[in-house]
């Protein structure tokens, strides 16, 4: 009988202990998500809206920057994830629409948004992933922009964005990226152009867009807060591709297809990237070719 009335009271001080700890985690990503943050002065950008930045702007949007693989096709809007105790993850309306935020947000308060992850109230974006884009260069940014600028209004007010315990949790432990400006260094100077051509260096600046999924060091493994159906990301690094020509690459991603004929998943966005120049997709190649190898699944 002592031991069972031990054993309750060691019980109800591991769930009083494991209440207090799930009460500090939630205030204090509470905290995180809704504090206000500064930047240091940035110059204004020139943005055109001529027909060949806004041409820029929509192939950066739809085949590069994955802005339509999280918007929406039409920018306006959607649920991608939502999965119970996890979160609930709707990326913004990015038009003038009901609904839309665009027309809350001059050019610098967008030029924030991209790349440093502050919302133009000044509190820091949720998952925008901001860390990938901060070294966009400045003529990247601005066709960006005019592209928005230029994108028909859509109608479509999205429920917010929930985080749950789960996902609070996995942001706390440093397994999920839920504030992206955190990891930018704000004060970098940014380059006027993107590189041209094909190279490793336009490759790495094509490929920041690739760690979302298949983590910092390109290794792949499960993604942190992705709903129990995606599958991990693969090992890109030359551990997972290193046979491959240049054509089986530049072919995968316009196909969808492995060299061995295996498909591959369409959680992993190849038919966006499908639209990637030749030279793009090559210099990509080019970029992965020298990362170090590593183990799959370390990410």
């Amino acid at each position: 009988m002592f031991w069972f009335k031990r054993a309750g009271q060691v019980l109800l001080v591991g769930l009083a202990l494991g209440a207090l700890a799930l009460t500090v985690v939630y205030g204090f990503v509470e905290w995180q998500m809704r504090r206000p943050v500064t930047l240091p002065p940035q110059a204004a950008l020139r943005v055109s809206l001529d027909s060949v930045s806004v041409a820029r702007g929509q192939h950066l949007a739809t085949a590069v920057a994955g802005c339509t693989g999280c918007h929406g096709e039409d920018l306006g809007g959607r649920t991608i994830v939502d999965v119970p105790l996890v979160m609930r993850l709707t990326p913004s309306n990015l038009t003038t629409g009901e609904g839309g935020m665009l027309s809350r947000y001059d050019d610098a308060a967008l030029e924030a948004a991209v790349r440093h992850g502050v919302a133009a109230n000044g509190r820091p974006l949720r998952f925008m992933p901001s860390h990938e884009f901060s070294d966009l260069a400045d003529d990247h940014v601005a066709a960006l922009i005019a592209y928005l600028r230029t994108r028909p209004p859509v109608d479509r007010r999205m429920p917010p964005t929930s985080i749950g315990p789960i996902a609070r949790i996995l942001a706390v432990t440093g397994k999920l990226v839920l504030i992206p400006y955190d990891r930018i260094d704000h004060a970098r100077p940014h380059v006027a152009r993107a590189p041209e051509g094909v190279s490793a260096e336009h490759g790495r600046y094509l490929a920041q867009g690739c760690k979302g999924c298949h983590g910092p060091q390109l290794s792949g493994g499960r993604i942190p807060g992705a709903p129990p159906d995606f599958p991990p990301a693969r090992n890109i690094t030359p551990t997972g591709i290193g046979t491959w020509s240049d054509q089986d690459f530049v072919r995968a991603i316009r196909t969808g297809q492995r060299p061995n004929g295996a498909a591959i998943s369409t959680r992993m966005p190849w038919k966006d990237y499908a639209h990637m120049t030749d030279d793009e997709l090559l210099s990509i190649r080019r970029y992965l070719a020298t990362v170090p190898a590593r183990a799959t699944g370390l990410r």
